[in-house]
């Protein structure tokens, strides 16, 4: 049961981790600022994800080894630790589920304006009778 506890404190501290990162990519979406980062910041939040399911499906197979099942009510020090990961990992859902719309949110507004910007960019072309011109006029000149 040791080294079920001592996986569950690995997961611990990396879950803390994930909190910190998760922290900080939140910070930059709202504040816009470092977002040069992003990119580094979710280099580091993937790798950690796949660590953290690295170590998952180690206490899965030492689960099964002890022929124990979470919450782990066997062993009260083990249970206590497991809810306390558990708790963490919904609250680090919710924090990851807030930055994806932030992300979303940011996405919609730029594509609102590069919609608003290619309406400046086609200016309107009325023919010599005041009509609205619905070719696009190129602006090279044919030779004869």
């Amino acid at each position: 049961m040791l080294e079920l506890n001592n996986i569950l404190n690995k997961i611990t501290e990396m879950l803390q981790t994930l909190s910190e990162i998760l922290q900080t990519e939140q910070k930059i979406l709202i504040e816009n600022s470092l977002t040069s980062q992003l990119s580094e910041i979710i280099n580091k939040k993937s790798q950690l994800l796949i660590q953290l399911k690295l170590l998952d499906d180690n206490r899965i197979k030492l689960s099964k080894k002890f022929n124990v099942q979470p919450p782990y009510k066997e062993n009260p020090t083990i249970a206590a630790h497991w809810l306390s990961i558990t708790d963490t990992t919904k609250l680090l859902s919710k924090i990851n589920r807030d930055n994806g719309l932030i992300i979303q949110n940011r996405m919609n507004i730029t594509q609102q304006s590069i919609n608003y910007l290619k309406g400046i960019n086609n200016p309107t072309v009325y023919t010599n009778n005041g009509y609205q011109q619905t070719d696009v006029i190129s602006s090279k000149r044919a030779k004869v």
